[in-house]
């Protein structure tokens, strides 16, 4: 399942059919990962709804929450949650929500970072950069270590990749692998997420249940491919 940021919220992939077995195996989770960033760039005004902070969830390959800010002009404030197969998208203002079912392969959970501020993939070298996995990522992809920037008196950590209009950055805090900000260059200039949180905690399978107290919508399986 791929979830998508985009500037105006997250995009899940269209539900399938369901399955007879549709509990992930999260008996062995013993910790998730809780990221709080902030997306800059060219054209996202500071202050508004797309530069506010998001709260983002990872434990294991099944699991993932991400919580939205407000959005007073479109009145909703967006929750997705997901434990695959279950793909929750929920308003937390009017306190309705969707439910769908994915029934992809193991491992098939991604939140690309880059890749949906990129529809056309003119950086497809940074299409598997995701939330949760950057130091992996910029680590296996022969990333160049050098000296980051001082930040709160400070030293941190860079890892330096080509990309195709430019240079994609990870700063971490110095002597880890903890993310500071990830950038990169598109062609209208340098995109970056801020990360306010970057840290493992217990896992709490609380927070990937079936949201209470929500009128929830089933949304019936796409079965149009198997009818081609």
């Amino acid at each position: 399942m791929l979830v998508c940021f985009t500037l105006v919220g997250l995009a899940l992939s269209l539900p399938l059919p369901q399955t007879a077995d549709r509990q992930p195996p999260d008996s062995k989770l013993k910790s998730m990962t809780k990221m709080v960033v902030r997306l800059m760039g060219p054209g996202i005004k500071p202050g508004s709804f797309a530069a506010l902070p998001r709260t983002i969830y990872r434990a294991g390959p099944h699991y993932a929450r991400i919580e939205d800010p407000p959005d007073a002009r479109q009145h909703v404030r967006k929750l997705t949650i997901i434990a695959e197969p279950d793909a929750y998208s929920v308003n937390l203002i009017d306190r309705k929500g969707t439910h769908a079912i994915d029934q992809g392969g193991p491992n098939d959970l991604h939140l690309p970072v880059v890749l949906p501020l990129d529809p056309k993939r003119e950086l497809p070298a940074l299409d598997h950069l995701e939330f949760g996995d950057e130091f992996d990522f910029f680590e296996q992809a022969g990333a160049t270590k050098e000296a980051g920037p001082i930040i709160n008196a400070r030293p941190t950590d860079a890892y330096i990749l080509d990309a195709r209009y430019g240079n994609a950055k990870l700063v971490v805090k110095g002597g880890s692998e903890i993310p500071i900000l990830v950038s990169w260059q598109a062609k209208d200039g340098i995109y970056k997420y801020e990360y306010f949180t970057y840290q493992e905690m217990p896992f709490n399978p609380a927070l990937f249940a079936r949201p209470a107290g929500i009128e929830i919508k089933e949304i019936a399986p796409d079965n149009s491919s198997e009818e081609k």
